[in-house]
């Protein structure tokens, strides 16, 4: 009987092993290699970095060579103890960071910053006292052509980030001067953000970097409208705003670059994971690579480059089932299950992006062109529309829209819409 048991637990054994060793050699698919493959094909940005000057951009007083002392502080402070860093600057410490006031931002909804800023402006004149040096450190961020943080990822460390608060800041202070009679300054301090937006869309090191580029582009493509709409039609766009306005093609609306670096994140935390044997049993590095890979990997496939450039919803996996390979990496399966949740809001965010700015320009062309604009609407040039989203004039007549594809926010409607009439 004994004998019976003991071969009866050794047949267990093998079985076991036998199946850990099938789970640990079980083959990558050609997709998640590939997903892998373009993840980690990591391509340098060209041009001139700002990131300095984003990341100290709350504080005044400083040139350009101070700021970039500064990052250079951090980051050697970050490099030296990443765990025992803190995420504020050490400029904090000597020099006092610019004190915000919410209320010198314009809410979300309906009523737009314009209409906002004029209903009260009082209360934005009061809000945005000394805030001078911030909104031309703001103008001065279309200057540079990337925004490429130096912070590499560590083990399971979050990467510090910058202040984002102030990149808020700009659109009423816009809308402001606009209304104390510099519509021309207002305008181009406006396409100056727009082109911002746009670069940081496309450079931004991780998610959050890409999607405060989108909403800088929505906020002051929005704002654009309302200010134009107030002008006559042939009204003389600066020189700077051509280029700015211009449809965003399918590189600039692209998270490829950003999810890259969110990949690198989850890289660096779970190389750090199997450092020890234990930890290897239950963790397989290259299997649970290849499972986050497929949360991220979607954004740097050819069809999403044609998904983006067609303006149609991009196919956006579920995260990944358990499947063979999770019998020896149960640890790796749950923490890619933890990567994945769904990335598809953020690809929709940039193209509603995209979107404005094509609204804008098809409000300029409608604007300029004679007879009803439903009539006039027929002919628009290709250049402002998708064959997705075809831009149609409102119940009312006033306002020209298409669908909002991204999750709307308290107080926003299904529709993205420039005016055509000032009210």
């Amino acid at each position: 009987m004994l004998r019976w048991l003991s071969w009866a637990m050794l047949g267990l054994m093998v079985m076991a092993v036998a199946a850990w060793l099938l789970s640990r050699f079980w083959p990558l698919s050609a997709a998640q290699r590939e997903d892998r493959r373009l993840l980690e094909a990591v391509q340098p940005n060209e041009g001139r970095n700002g990131f300095a000057l984003l990341w100290t951009l709350p504080f005044d007083g400083l040139d350009q060579a101070q700021r970039e002392v500064a990052l250079a502080d951090d980051l050697q402070r970050w490099k030296a103890s990443p765990s025992q860093a803190s995420h504020a600057s050490l400029l904090a410490a000597r020099h006092a960071p610019l004190t915000l006031d919410g209320a010198g931002r314009c809410a979300v909804g309906p009523v737009g910053c314009l209409a906002q800023v004029r209903a009260d402006p009082q209360r934005f004149v009061d809000a945005h006292a000394g805030h001078s040096g911030l909104h031309e450190r703001l103008a001065r961020m279309a200057d540079y052509d990337r925004f490429d943080s130096p912070f590499q990822p560590f083990e399971s460390e979050l990467l510090p980030l910058p202040a984002y608060t102030p990149l808020l800041d700009g659109a009423s202070a816009q809308a402001l001067a606009y209304l104390q009679g510099d519509v021309a300054g207002a305008v181009e301090a406006g396409c100056r953000s727009v082109r911002f937006g746009r670069r940081m869309m496309r450079t931004g090191s991780t998610v959050v970097d890409s999607m405060m580029g989108a909403a800088v582009v929505r906020s002051h493509a929005a704002l654009l409208g309302d200010m134009l709409v107030e002008q006559s039609p042939d009204y003389v766009l600066p020189a700077s705003c051509e280029a700015a306005l211009q449809p965003l093609d399918a590189d600039e609306q692209s998270l490829c670059q950003a999810m890259q670096g969110e990949f690198a994140m989850n890289k660096a935390a779970i190389e750090a994971s199997t450092q020890t044997a234990g930890s290897r049993l239950l963790l397989d590095r290259d299997h649970t690579l290849a499972r986050i890979a497929g949360n991220f990997g979607w954004a740097c496939r050819p069809a999403a480059v044609k998904a983006l450039a067609a303006d149609v919803p991009l196919l956006v996996p579920p995260p990944p089932r358990w499947d063979v390979g999770c019998l020896a990496n149960p640890l790796g399966c749950t923490l890619s299950a933890i990567a994945g949740p769904s990335h598809a809001q953020y690809a929709t965010r940039s193209q509603d992006a995209a979107a404005m700015i094509r609204l804008l320009g098809a409000q300029r062309w409608l604007r300029q062109q004679a007879g009803p604009p439903d009539e006039a609407l027929a002919r628009l040039p290709a250049l402002w529309r998708s064959d997705a989203r075809i831009p149609q004039l409102s119940a009312d007549g006033r306002r020209l829209q298409v669908l909002r594809r991204g999750p709307a926010r308290e107080g926003e409607g299904p529709y993205l819409s420039m005016p055509l009439r000032a009210d």
